[in-house]
């Protein structure tokens, strides 16, 4: 069983204790190519100049949640498309595929035009579902049979796990539509994923081979891949936001008043994780924007959907 990845929350927010903000800073990394260069994941971040997940922030889930609810885009699959229905009875140890009953080209919903299939939202399933399980087992829920199909608060664990794994799922996709914007990327389908997947582990084979093993681990699997590739998106993304925004003294004294506590470094001692703090901030508040408007359109194509 995989252990549970989570994104870290965004240094926005955070104070500035002991010379830099509180978590880490976000350090500098690139795209080269199509592939992920000299980065690792470890526990929640990324080493080798990259930051995995650090402008998620936990607070902006429920809304989202709520959005997916709301427009109707949690149902498992389309109308359309087939898949065998949810069994019950399932203990805690079931894989996402078996709760949610989707199969990997099952189109789940759209954001911003672009299918959302079911291998994306099963991979997000995959790390969402060791939270899942912590909350409804912390709150009483057996883990045996039946566990996915009891309620905890008049939700059960199957619907939590399927609107988490969704909004994780629609979100990363707005990320990719953002990127492909930017030319950081040329497509966002699953396919491209997969392929993207297989040509970096063709790349570090290739160079252990010739006895230049790549920074970070021989081989990813598509969870690790997923969760570096969104962090050098975030990244990059973050970067050519940040030449847009107003970065000004003033700005930067009024983010660093915010942040600060007694015992804190000075305004120029901290000055670079002021700056870094207040993109991240700015990256978040625009990438929320985004997912929003994605999924009022949703909305809008669930309530123009036959019944």
């Amino acid at each position: 069983m995989r252990e549970p990845t989570s994104a870290t929350p965004s240094p926005a927010g955070r104070v500035i204790t002991g010379g830099r903000v509180a978590g880490g800073r976000i350090t500098r990394g690139r795209i080269v190519g199509r592939g992920i260069t000299g980065g690792r994941v470890i526990g929640r971040g990324v080493t080798g100049g990259r930051v995995a997940g650090v402008f998620a922030r936990p607070r902006v889930w429920a809304a989202v949640i709520g959005c997916l609810l709301v427009a109707g885009v949690v149902l498992p699959v389309r109308l359309g498309t087939s898949r065998e229905p949810e069994p019950a009875g399932l203990p805690a140890s079931a894989t996402p595929a078996q709760v949610l009953g989707l199969a990997p080209r099952d189109t789940v919903t759209e954001a911003a035009g672009e299918p959302v299939v079911g291998a994306e939202v099963l991979r997000s399933a995959d790390v969402v579902r060791p939270e899942v399980i912590a909350e409804f087992t912390g709150g009483g829920v057996a883990a045996g049979s039946g566990f996915w199909d009891r309620p905890l608060a008049g939700v059960t664990a199957r619907d939590r796990l399927r609107e988490r794994a969704l909004a994780a799922a629609v979100r990363d996709k707005v990320r990719r539509i953002w990127a492909r914007e930017a030319g950081l990327v040329e497509e966002v389908s699953e396919a491209a994923f997969q392929r993207a997947l297989a040509l970096e582990n063709g790349r570090r084979e290739a160079a252990r081979r010739a006895g230049r093993p790549l920074p970070g681990v021989p081989r990813y699997d598509e969870y690790t891949y997923a969760q570096v590739s969104a962090a050098e998106l975030d990244y990059a993304l973050s970067e050519r936001l940040a030449g847009k925004l107003d970065l000004s003294e003033s700005r930067l004294r009024a983010h660093y008043g915010r942040l600060s506590r007694p015992g804190a470094p000075s305004f120029a001692d901290a000055r670079d994780d002021v700056r870094r703090s207040l993109v991240a901030e700015e990256y978040a508040r625009a990438l929320d924007g985004r997912v929003a408007a994605a999924l009022g359109t949703a909305l809008r194509d669930n309530r123009r959907s036959p019944a």
